[in-house]
C-alpha cells in the first residue's frame, strides 16, 4: 500500500478484515461520532467525515482492492473514484448520504437504521426523528382504604407552560387494588410532551399512604392491636373483631396471657399479582380500668388472697 491515510486504521480493523467486521466496525463508530448524536462539536464531525470515508472505499470490492494497491492515490482522478459527498455543512448531511442508492455504500440504509431507527436521520436538514418526552415522577397520598381495594383519584399536576408560567392539568386516576407504600403507578402518555411529534412520556405516581387508625400493613398482612378486659383473658371469650372488609368472631382462650399473638387466615390484603390474601395478625393487650371505686378494689384485693398465684415465682430466687 502506498503511503496515504490508513484507511482500516481509521476503522480500528485489520487489512484482513472481512466485510463484516468492517461493516461492524463502522456501525460502532457512527453511533459515537455522528454529528446529529454530537450536535456542534466539531471534532465528531470531522472524525466521522474520515469514518464514512474509510467505509465507502473498504466496504466496496472494487474500490477496496485498488485502495490496497494504491493508497488513496488510487482514486485521484480515476473514473468512478471516490469523491466525498459533504459539502462542510454536516446539517445536510441527510441529503448528501443516499442511503443504498446513488452513493453506492453498502449497507449504509441498515446501519443508519440502527442508529436512529426506521427513519434514520432527515434529509436535507438537522434530523428531526421523533423523540419521545421525559418520563415525569410525582409522589400521591392515598388512605389506607383504597390502597387495599383500589378506587379513583383526581389529581392535579402543575405542568411548566411558556417559561416561568405553570398550567394546571387534572388528571383522573385509578388506583388498582393493593398498591403499598413506595409502589408507583404508571400513566401512560401523561409525561413531557415529546419533540418533532414523539410520543409523550410517562407519569409515574409513587404511593404515599396515610396511615389508618387501628390498622397497620406489612406488605399484604394486617395488624390490629386488640384490647380484652383482664376478666375476658381469665376466663376466655367470644368477641367480634374488626377486619378491613368487615368484622370476624375470634375466640380468646381462657388463661391467654398479654402479648399473645393470633392469626385470622386470609383477611389481610389481596396481593395483585398473585390474587392470594395475606393475612391479619391480632395482637392481645390485656386491658385494666382506668379507674376502681374502693368497693371494686376490695374485692379485687379478696380475690387475690384467694387465689395461690405467684408469676415472679421463676425470678424470685435472684432477689434477696
Amino acid at each position: 500500500m502506498k503511503a496515504g491515510k490508513d484507511y482500516y486504521n481509521v476503522l480500528g480493523v485489520s487489512k484482513n478484515a472481512s466485510g463484516n467486521e468492517i461493516k461492524k466496525a463502522f456501525r460502532n463508530l457512527a453511533r459515537k461520532y455522528h454529528p446529529d448524536i454530537n450536535p456542534g462539536n466539531k471534532k465528531a464531525e470531522e472524525k466521522f467525515k474520515e469514518i464514512q470515508q474509510a467505509y465507502e472505499n473498504l466496504s466496496d470490492p472494487e474500490k477496496k482492492k485498488s485502495y490496497d494497491m494504491f493508497g488513496e492515490a488510487g482514486f485521484q482522478g480515476r473514473p468512478g473514484g471516490y469523491q466525498s459527498h459533504y459539502s462542510g455543512n454536516m446539517g445536510d448531511l441527510g441529503a448528501n448520504i443516499n442511503f443504498g442508492g446513488a452513493s453506492g455504500i453498502p449497507g449504509f440504509e441498515d446501519i443508519f437504521s440502527e442508529i436512529f431507527g426506521a427513519r434514520g436521520p432527515r434529509r436535507g436538514g438537522p434530523s428531526t426523528r421523533p423523540t419521545k418526552g421525559r418520563d415525569v415522577e410525582y409522589q400521591i397520598e392515598i388512605d389506607f382504604n383504597t390502597a387495599i381495594k383500589g378506587g379513583t383519584r383526581d389529581i392535579k399536576i402543575a405542568r411548566e407552560s411558556n417559561g416561568k408560567n405553570y398550567a394546571t392539568e387534572t388528571l383522573s386516576i385509578k388506583i388498582p387494588s393493593g398498591v403499598d407504600n413506595g409502589s408507583k403507578i404508571r400513566v401512560a402518555g401523561k409525561g413531557e410532551p415529546g419533540k418533532n411529534s414523539g410520543k409523550r412520556g410517562d407519569l409515574y405516581l409513587k404511593v404515599k399512604l396515610t396511615p389508618h387508625p387501628i390498622f397497620k400493613r406489612n406488605k399484604n398482612d394486617i395488624f390490629l392491636d386488640f384490647p380484652v378486659t383482664i376478666f375476658e383473658a381469665v376466663l376466655g371469650a367470644e368477641v367480634k373483631v374488626p377486619t378491613i372488609d368487615t368484622t370476624a368472631n375470634l375466640k380468646i382462650p381462657a388463661g391467654i396471657q398479654n402479648g399473645t399473638k393470633m392469626r385470622l387466615k386470609g383477611k389481610g390484603v389481596l396481593n395483585p399479582k398473585t390474587r392470594e390474601r395475606g393475612d391479619q395478625y391480632i395482637n392481645i393487650v390485656v386491658s385494666m380500668p382506668d379507674t376502681m371505686s374502693d368497693l371494686e378494689k376490695k374485692k379485687f384485693k379478696e380475690l387475690s388472697e384467694t387465689l395461690n398465684y405467684n408469676p415472679r415465682l421463676k425470678i424470685d430466687r435472684y432477689t434477696d
